[in-house]
């Protein structure tokens, strides 16, 4: 006798594990400074280009989505370059990143959400946004439905830029790398997809022996990450 599958309830375990797995990363001890420095550069590179492909696509002020905002870093940047704060809105499954974000992003629409379906009308956003999420997604048909629900908050003619890992760490099990199989299997082909961001842990050893290290490390190190774009269309 075959047991029959119960989507929702998959679901919900699904997110009950992403917050467990959130939960005990947020409880690590704090990262040595080098690591941490690293981080600074990558995400200060990820953002810039993210920039310039939204402008280039949905002009200066477009009305972004931000899944998986996590503590607001993305939206409290776009805030900083002048973006209004009634055109972005974020959404998080964990409430304490939620208030960090409500906290770093005054003005800004922050929700929190239970699962794959986001709490916006159709056609609400010119761009969503999501970076580093659906790796940590290990159901692909959950990762398929959040991919469907950001096509439907997304106006047609918008975009869905998705930022993620291309490889994975092997010592983490709750995520998965986002493979250019995985990117096809949950939303179809991206119109553009490169990628990026040079491996953490050579930049934090390079950035020890000084800027001209650092510099090199930031250019020649193996990438990481995969930033994709997908046109959101009529139909």
């Amino acid at each position: 006798m075959t047991t029959e599958r119960n989507p929702a309830v998959e679901e919900d375990a699904e997110v009950q594990r992403i917050r467990k797995a959130y939960d005990e990363r947020d409880g690590r001890p704090a990262r040595h400074p080098a690591i941490a420095e690293a981080y600074r550069l990558v995400n200060a590179d990820r953002l810039t280009r993210m920039r310039s492909t939204i402008e280039r696509v949905a002009g200066s002020s477009p009305r972004i989505l931000d899944v998986g905002c996590g503590g607001g870093l993305d939206l409290a940047h776009w805030l900083s370059l002048g973006w209004p704060a009634d055109r972005l809105a974020g959404v998080d499954l964990v409430e304490r990143r939620i208030a960090a974000a409500a906290e770093r992003c005054p003005g800004v629409d922050l929700r929190l959400t239970s699962g794959s379906e986001l709490p916006f009308a159709a056609d609400s956003f010119d761009v969503a946004t999501a970076v580093t999420v659906f790796s940590s997604v290990l159901d692909p048909t959950v990762r398929r439905r959040l991919f469907a629900e950001l096509r439907r908050v997304v106006r047609p003619g918008g975009s869905i830029l998705l930022y993620d890992f291309v490889i994975r760490n092997p010592r983490n099990p709750d995520i998965v790398a986002m493979t250019r199989r995985r990117l096809l299997d949950m939303g179809g082909p991206p119109l553009e997809s490169v990628r990026m961001t040079p491996l953490i842990h050579l930049v934090a050893l390079a950035s020890l022996f000084g800027q001209r290290a650092t510099d090199v490390a930031m250019r020649f190190a193996p990438r990481t990450h995969r930033l994709s774009r997908w046109p959101v269309s009529d139909g």
